[in-house]
């Protein structure tokens, strides 16, 4: 079963993403921001994680940037996601590092592509 961290501050994005991919079989945890998901991410790395960009404490490109520079995270796969209106330079940073990219809002079929994609 792949297991997938769902990575965002607002409590009803990780609730609805979570409760959606747990419909579609996979295993899923959350975290509300990118410190509190990097911590899980070294304590048991998922297969997939799917953070928003912008969080307190940590945004979605740092925590990205820090599974990339981590080699026992090679295979930890990353759909980073920023809002639409949300056309900042750090909203795109570190799009590039990412293995696939979702403007916020997405439909759960979106969601279900970026995912298979990456074989998830």
């Amino acid at each position: 079963m792949t297991r997938v961290l769902i990575v965002d501050d607002e409590p009803s994005i990780r609730h609805t993403v979570t409760t959606l991919l747990k419909l579609e079989g996979y295993d899923v945890g959350s975290a509300p921001d990118g410190r509190a998901a990097l911590e899980q991410i070294l304590a048991a790395a998922p297969d997939v994680v799917i953070s928003d960009v912008r969080m307190p404490h940590m945004d979605g490109n740092t925590l990205l940037r820090a599974v990339r520079a981590n080699p026992a995270l090679t295979n930890v796969r990353f759909i980073l996601m920023a809002s639409l209106v949300d056309d900042t330079p750090a909203a795109h940073g570190a799009e590039a590092l990412a293995d696939a990219y979702m403007s916020k809002p997405f439909t759960r079929d979106r969601l279900l592509q970026a995912l298979r994609s990456l074989g998830a």
